[in-house]
């Protein structure tokens, strides 16, 4: 009886010790293969959206509005542009009002009515203040809606007057910007995983970034608990 005791016990040690572990490793597989789907969703909209138009997406006319421009303007510039090749079920008007707006009010920049987008998997993605730049929420609306746990940001590209060669040497839809880097007029882009994961690290705000570096997978040195 003693034996079959200390088993049971040793047993009961190693689950506690590995379940969690299995299961924070299929929630980073699990988190790593959305972010890839949406990406690859998003990236081939692009490329579509530009052949139509014959041009790159930042000089598609009317395909960036900002919270200053209304919600209504900023729905259509989405429906008229990158909707058009996304499967998604609906598009709604999410406020100040709104619940989830006050879950995440920290996140956003825009202070007015934005257009959030329900995709068939169950995700969502909106504006945050501009149309250049969405939000994407794995879950939907359930929690814990914290930057780089279940919500990602990602970019479309608009073009730089003073630095032209960004419109070449960046994707057209990317989980990589610039912003957070200092840079000047002739100088060259030099985005470092450690910059990203130091970044990841403060505010969550690119950890989509650091996942797209490291080829689509959350590695075990990824800064925040999912």
């Amino acid at each position: 009886m003693a034996e079959v005791l200390i088993t049971i016990v040793v047993i009961g040690i190693i689950a506690a010790i590995t379940v969690p572990v299995v299961i924070a490793n299929h929630k980073k597989i699990e988190t790593a293969a959305k972010l890839k789907k949406f990406y690859s969703n998003m990236s081939n909209a692009v490329k579509l959206l530009e052949t139509e138009f014959g041009c790159p997406i930042y000089e598609i006319p009317n395909i960036y509005m900002d919270g200053r421009d209304g919600y209504e303007l900023m729905k259509d510039s989405l429906q008229n542009g990158i909707l058009q090749y996304i499967n998604y079920t609906s598009i709604e008007k999410i406020s100040q009002n709104d619940n989830y707006y006050n879950n995440i009010n920290n996140i956003i920049y825009g202070n007015g009515d934005i257009p959030i987008v329900y995709l068939n998997d169950g995700s969502i993605f909106f504006a945050d203040e501009c149309t250049d730049t969405i939000i994407y929420d794995i879950n939907g609306e359930k929690g814990p809606n914290v930057m780089g746990r279940d919500m990602f940001r990602f970019y479309f590209m608009r073009n730089d007057d003073d630095r032209p060669d960004l419109a070449q040497s960046l994707p057209h839809f990317s989980a990589v910007w610039f912003d957070p880097i200092p840079w000047e007029e002739n100088s060259s882009i030099d985005i470092s995983r450690d910059t990203i994961w130091n970044s990841c690290k403060q505010n969550g705000g690119w950890c989509s970034a650091l996942i797209q570096v490291d080829g689509w997978e959350i590695k075990d040195d990824y800064p925040l608990k999912l």
